[in-house]
């Protein structure tokens, strides 16, 4: 198994990344792949922050412990939030994210952790100090955020029932900046994991590509 995770930290993974999203974005706009394509949403979570922790280097138990309090730290908002509408504003999960527990999806937990993790990489490479890698990181997070909505909303990822609060994208900039802090202050990142910057920004570009398409699509049927 070492040596498995060794070729792989030493195999360049980016384009083949780029390929599956790309892949993704067709299989999610056309009709006839569209209902699979959202079933595999959690599964794609999972391969991806698998991947982010290959790349990572020495994953011991510092690493685990404080993983498991981003992770749980995640789905704890979420489930008050969900559930109160006093955080994010009052919205509902749908069933793409997979089993729930109080109505809320466990793999929130793990694209929290994952997004903390690779805005934290982003930032670390530009700024020295703390104030700014954290701030800077978080608005990244926010940013990640703006592009997500549309599309999480129409893979039935969750419903707000209309439009999305600016509460929403407040509370995310605080939660973000809170959670990131609590990584860089414990050294939770490996600056150098080279799959955690293409990672954030090829989701982000394929959330673009997804809320383009979806309004094309619209104007087209209209």
């Amino acid at each position: 198994m070492k040596k498995l995770i060794q070729k792989i930290r030493a195999f360049n993974a980016v384009p083949y990344l780029a390929i599956f999203y790309a892949v993704g974005v067709a299989g999610l706009i056309i009709p006839a792949t569209r209902d699979l394509f959202i079933k595999l949403v959690p599964l794609n979570l999972l391969l991806n922050i698998t991947l982010l922790f290959i790349y990572h280097g020495r994953l011991d138990y510092g690493f685990a412990w404080k993983a498991l309090v981003i992770f749980f730290a995640g789905i704890i908002v979420e489930m008050v939030g969900v559930n109160t509408g006093l955080i994010f504003g009052s919205y509902e999960y749908g069933a793409t994210l997979g089993p729930e527990i109080f109505h809320t999806p466990v793999m929130i937990g793990v694209n929290w952790l994952m997004l903390v993790y690779s805005s934290l990489v982003i930032t670390s490479r530009y700024f020295d100090k703390r104030y700014y890698r954290v701030l800077f990181a978080a608005i990244a997070m926010v940013i990640y955020d703006f592009a997500l909505e549309p599309a999480a909303i129409d893979m039935d990822m969750w419903d707000w029932g209309g439009p999305v609060p600016m509460q929403n994208y407040l509370a995310w900039l605080v939660i973000s900046f809170l959670l990131i802090w609590f990584a860089d202050f414990t050294g939770f990142v490996n600056r150098k994991n080279k799959i955690a910057v293409p990672l954030f920004f090829v989701q982000l570009v394929f959330f673009i590509l997804l809320s383009v398409l979806m309004n094309i699509k619209v104007l087209w049927e209209f």
